[in-house]
């Protein structure tokens, strides 16, 4: 289970960085999105920096069995923090468009928030998981490894595609 959490929890934070690093225009509507979240202009680049550098930090160590707790830390940490953010913003009527895992025409909601919440609770999972299992990725066999790994990538999938997915079942 924690291999599983870990594996999937990468990708979606691998995924977010990379689709706001993709170009100039990317990282440029990510910073016009963070100013829309109440950062000043002032703070914008270092925040949109810092958000990009705590996703793939938080990546990077839940690769590593010795650091995975350190990952899934601030990958919670993370997950918190867009949690508030994206409730106030939407609390506040902004109409602020999702640019978690590049562009996006969907404005925040109430089903990021969820989105969040669920990626918490897999979050602890996670943590839950390390602690019950502290042997980690070297103690399970190749197929057990790519069970994880399959399973992984379809929820990750699905994480990504999530704006999409939503749009489907709530067509006006």
């Amino acid at each position: 289970m924690s291999i599983t959490c870990r594996f999937l929890l990468t990708l979606v934070f691998f995924s977010a960085a990379a689709t706001k690093l993709r170009g100039r225009s990317d990282l440029a509507q990510f910073r016009a999105t963070v100013r829309e979240f109440g950062v000043g202009p002032r703070w914008s680049s270092a925040a949109a920096g810092a958000v990009i550098a705590g996703e793939l930090v938080a990546a990077s160590l839940m690769l590593f069995d010795a650091a995975a707790l350190a990952g899934l830390g601030l990958a919670a940490v993370l997950l918190a923090a867009f949690t508030g953010a994206i409730g106030s913003a939407v609390r506040r009527g902004a109409t602020t468009s999702c640019r978690c895992f590049g562009a996006s025409d969907q404005p925040m909601g109430m089903r990021h928030v969820a989105r969040n919440a669920i990626l918490l609770l897999i979050t602890a999972a996670g943590v839950t998981g390390t602690l019950l299992a502290p042997g980690g990725a070297g103690g399970l066999d190749v197929t057990a490894l790519i069970l994880s790994g399959f399973v992984a990538v379809v929820l990750a999938t699905l994480v990504i595609a999530y704006d999409d997915l939503v749009a489907l079942v709530l067509v006006r």
